[in-house]
């Protein structure tokens, strides 16, 4: 396999013959340290293998994005499916920058955000930023965790939880789609972020429903609220569980995904059925 360069100053170059191992868990919560610095091009796999004809497809639609975070499923009724990231080399070659992984979805599957409300248990369908909020003391925030932060790109803003921080995602409340400070997060669907524990290890924000919010005052519609992309929740026999509305992967896949976010490529989420993705989204 040949050598695969890097987007900026500060990641490591791989040896011409392997890439970097995956980290160990423990290992997953320490930045990388960078020990070279690499040219203009973006990090890819050239032995990964992704779905390029819907990237195509959406890149043509959405020509401003030049990484994709592809999360499919077959149907809108699917509650699993699978993730990779892409992007756009400086020679305009979309490459594959990970492997496609398993996901889930939320407990009804996945719904175009504009037909979707709060609390119905679908995932925004749609094509979205990487969100970023203000948090209740100035913070911005595009990345969260109840981990230390796994090496995110400068420009993407990696907040650690703090005992205050509660997600607001009560519909037609002032509070609804921004991080706020009430330690124990009482609202009846509100989430305090530090309860999550390891599920919210690292969450990347979905910008589904942000600038502007659709649901933060009376009588308007509450699309969504708290989307985020984070690490699987299991049950006691070690299965995956759908989410609540969100979007989740395993813990190390999640911190490759998220040490890839590059706001130089305005990364976008693609979230849906294939054949919606490619043909509508």
């Amino acid at each position: 396999m040949r050598v695969v360069l890097a987007v900026t100053a500060g990641l490591t170059l791989v040896g011409s013959s392997t890439l970097l191992a995956a980290p160990a868990l423990d290992d997953v919560a320490r930045p990388a340290s960078p020990t070279e610095t690499a040219s203009r091009d973006i990090q890819w796999r050239d032995d990964a293998s992704c779905d390029l004809a819907t990237v195509d497809a959406l890149a043509a639609r959405h020509p401003e994005v030049r990484q994709f975070v592809v999360l499919a499923t077959s149907t809108f009724n699917d509650t699993a499916g699978t993730a990779f990231t892409a992007a756009r080399r400086a020679n305009e070659e979309w490459v594959c920058q990970t492997e496609q992984q398993i996901a889930r979805f939320g407990r009804t599957g996945t719904r175009p955000l504009v037909e979707r409300r709060s609390g119905d248990g679908t995932t925004p369908a749609g094509v979205f930023p990487l969100g970023e909020v203000t948090a209740w003391d100035g913070e911005r925030v595009s990345v969260f965790g109840n981990r230390p932060d796994p090496g995110v790109r400068p420009g993407v803003g990696y907040r650690d939880v703090r005992p205050e921080d509660c997600w607001g995602a009560t519909p037609n409340t002032p509070e609804y789609q921004r991080l706020f400070a009430r330690p124990g997060c009482p609202g009846p669907e509100d989430e305090w972020l530090l309860r999550f524990g390891d599920v919210y290890s690292h969450a990347a924000v979905i910008g589904a429903n942000l600038d502007p919010v659709s649901g933060d005052e009376p009588g308007e519609p509450p699309y969504a609220a708290a989307i985020f992309l984070h690490r699987h929740s299991y049950t006691e026999t070690g299965a995956t569980r759908p989410t609540s509305g969100c979007v989740s992967l395993p813990l190390l896949d999640l911190a490759t995904t998220i040490r890839l976010l590059d706001p130089q490529l305005t990364p976008h989420f693609a979230i849906g059925p294939t054949s919606w993705l490619r043909t509508t989204a």
